[in-house]
């Protein structure tokens, strides 16, 4: 199998070729897999939910078989030579209050991380996992998470990336949801060199649905390739995809948003909306909301907007002691706060702010 990361991430719908967004490459291969000894136990105690190290024998169990991931070889690497990894299985009936957090970090010693996660959310339970990668040097990271909201559930998935400058991210996720089902994924992604996110919703249950709220980031050489989707199969399912970043010095970003109406999904409702603050005329911006339908009983909407900050707003806030570049911290934050108040820790929520802030103070 090619190990090498050449047009990976593919868009569902390809266009033009001189666009530019049909995918990324990136000039490295997957390593070959080592040992992570880093121990994420302590971190897995939580009486409400099931939760444990993932065992071989049900890494693959609910991942759809069409589900490409970023591609053929970093999909196979997660599912059958990953090093670490955790299964999540809520109870039914029983909304867990607690969340589970899992810290991926990586250091000089411990650099890979291949990690396979699956949650599973039974009838009627709720369940939050919070899913943070961290390094303070050069680390890869290649990872896939499934998602399953049986009947009437809730589950909440809320991925944390603050990888070292020169670190690579790839990111494959992938969710069923049934009846009734909601799944709410929220993707905060501050670091690395390379930043590359896949994310599919299956819809598939009638009344199911699915949301994404994403902040990203971009600064120094940084290249964001974002690729979202979400499929709509079931009666009067809702979607949401809701997506907010700011750019600066020489980064570039690719964001591809779908929402995919297939024939049977009448009544259903999606939208989706992207926004970028551009900080640097050097940055390279690119956004492709796309709608896809085979229904006619259908809602769907999307948007994508970029450009500078308000000038009028900029001065008001100006006008009440700012300096310019604090007026411009204060503006991107509160873009930014709705979706990092989403996530259930304090403390990671003041860290972000921090990280945001240090990452804009040379603006």
């Amino acid at each position: 199998m090619n190990n090498t990361l050449n047009k990976i991430n593919n868009i569902p719908m390809r266009t033009w070729r001189w666009l530019g967004v049909n995918n990324i490459t990136i000039d490295r291969t997957l390593p070959e897999p080592k040992e992570y000894t880093l121990s994420i136990t302590d971190e897995l105690e939580n009486s409400e939910v099931k939760v444990e190290l993932m065992k071989k024998d049900t890494s693959s169990k609910f991942l759809p078989s069409n589900y490409e991931g970023l591609n053929e070889a970093s999909l196979e690497q997660c599912k059958n030579n990953y090093n670490t990894g955790i299964y999540v299985n809520s109870i039914i009936d029983r909304k867990a209050t607690k969340p589970v957090f899992i810290n991926y970090n990586a250091d000089e010693k411990n650099d890979l991380i291949i990690d396979n996660n699956l949650i599973i959310a039974e009838e009627n339970s709720e369940v939050t996992v919070v899913i943070n990668y961290s390094s303070q040097t050069s680390a890869f990271h290649n990872g896939l998470t499934q998602v399953y909201a049986k009947k009437g559930s809730i589950v909440n998935l809320i991925k944390i990336q603050e990888l070292s400058d020169n670190s690579i991210h790839l990111d494959a996720n992938v969710a069923k949801v049934e009846d009734n089902a909601v799944v709410n994924y929220v993707e905060v992604n501050l670091g690395s060199l390379f930043n590359v996110t896949n994310y599919r919703a299956d819809l598939n249950g009638y009344k199911s649905n699915g949301n994404i709220h994403s902040i990203y980031l971009g600064d120094k050489e940084r290249d964001i390739d974002i690729n979202y989707l979400i499929n709509h199969y079931g009666k009067e399912t809702k979607s949401n995809i809701e997506a907010r970043g700011a750019l600066l010095d020489e980064s570039k970003k690719v964001f591809k948003g779908t929402l995919d109406f297939k024939k049977g999904s009448v009544k259903s409702k999606g939208q989706e909306e992207e926004y970028t603050v551009l900080l640097s005329p050097n940055v390279k911006n690119r956004s492709v909301p796309i709608l896809l339908c085979t229904e006619e009983d259908v809602d769907g909407q999307h948007a994508a907007s970029a450009g500078r900050i308000d000038e009028n707003r900029l001065f008001y806030i100006m006008s009440r002691g700012f300096s310019e570049a604090e007026a411009k911290k204060l503006i991107i934050e509160a873009a930014f706060n709705p979706i990092i108040d989403k996530i259930p820790s304090d403390e990671l929520k003041s860290n972000i702010s921090n990280s945001i802030r240090r990452k804009l103070s040379d603006e």
